[in-house]
């Protein structure tokens, strides 16, 4: 009867509470959020480095400026120099103009021989060392002979001295060894390589047949020193080097020379003329 009678006052007061709360709840300030600090150690302070002091190298020990080290770790404070009585720019003796010209030409070849750096290049002990080793030729023992060989020619090779063309065409004809830099290095040491070249061409040479060979390695040394000194070989290429190779390129029935002899001086001969 009383809800009857009262129920919509009721449900009035009901909706104006809960309205109330809600009002009252949307108001209120948001709880504080929860930090949470871990505690830090403070940073140590950087450690200096102690100092090093630069030890003073006393004035004998200090190595002259222009001093330079060979592949065994051998220096020396000065580079290597020629003799003194050494003739560093050619300067030929006059030749008669009514001689024989092809003495002339062994009479050039014999100034060249004693005149070896003429074209530049130095005397160095260690070359002197290195062509004992090297000489005379031989064909290597093992696999292992050839590579300690091998080390040795190109250290003689970096010494910069016309005297290592003895022992690069030695080794080139006598010792079944080839290289570029053996090559690059004969035709940059010259004229000078030519009279230790010229006996590989002239000599008889069978290797136990019936016909002359010569190596390969004097054809493309002559050629590439002929083609870039021409004037300073002068009468050495016209009446002795390229008459060689024309004796040898004529035999073309294999009467005296080995084919491939006879290949190679055609070759050099197409370079050469």
């Amino acid at each position: 009867m009383f809800l009857r009678k009262y129920w919509l006052p009721l449900s009035v007061c009901l909706v104006a509470i809960v309205g109330v709360g809600i009002y009252l709840l949307a108001i209120q300030p948001p709880p504080e959020p929860i930090v949470t600090y871990t505690p830090v150690e403070p940073l140590a302070k950087p450690t200096e480095k102690p100092k090093t002091e630069t030890p003073v190298v006393e004035e004998a020990e200090q190595p002259q400026q222009g001093g330079h080290t060979h592949a065994d770790g051998t220096f020396h404070e000065a580079p290597h120099s020629i003799p003194a009585d050494a003739t560093t720019t050619p300067d030929f003796p006059a030749a008669d103009p009514n001689g024989d010209p092809v003495e002339a030409a062994y009479q050039r070849l014999e100034y060249i021989k004693n005149n070896p750096y003429a074209w530049g290049g130095v005397h160095s002990p260690r070359a002197t060392q290195l062509i004992a080793e090297l000489l005379p030729a031989s064909y290597p023992i093992d696999h292992n002979d050839g590579d300690a060989r091998q080390l040795l020619i190109e250290e003689l090779c970096e010494q910069n001295d016309p005297r290592a063309a003895e022992a690069l065409i030695a080794i080139m004809c006598d010792g079944g060894t080839k290289g570029r830099v053996m090559f690059d290095t004969l035709e940059a040491i010259g004229p000078p390589a030519v009279p230790y070249i010229l006996p590989y061409l002239e000599r008889e040479d069978t290797k136990g047949s019936a016909w002359i060979y010569v190596g390969s390695g004097v054809f493309d040394s002559l050629s590439r020193i002929g083609v870039r000194y021409r004037d300073d070989l002068g009468g050495i290429l016209d009446h002795i080097i390229i008459p060689k190779f024309q004796e040898i390129a004529a035999d073309k029935n294999n009467e005296r020379y080995g084919r491939s002899t006879i290949i190679r001086a055609r070759e050099a001969l197409s370079l050469l003329q």
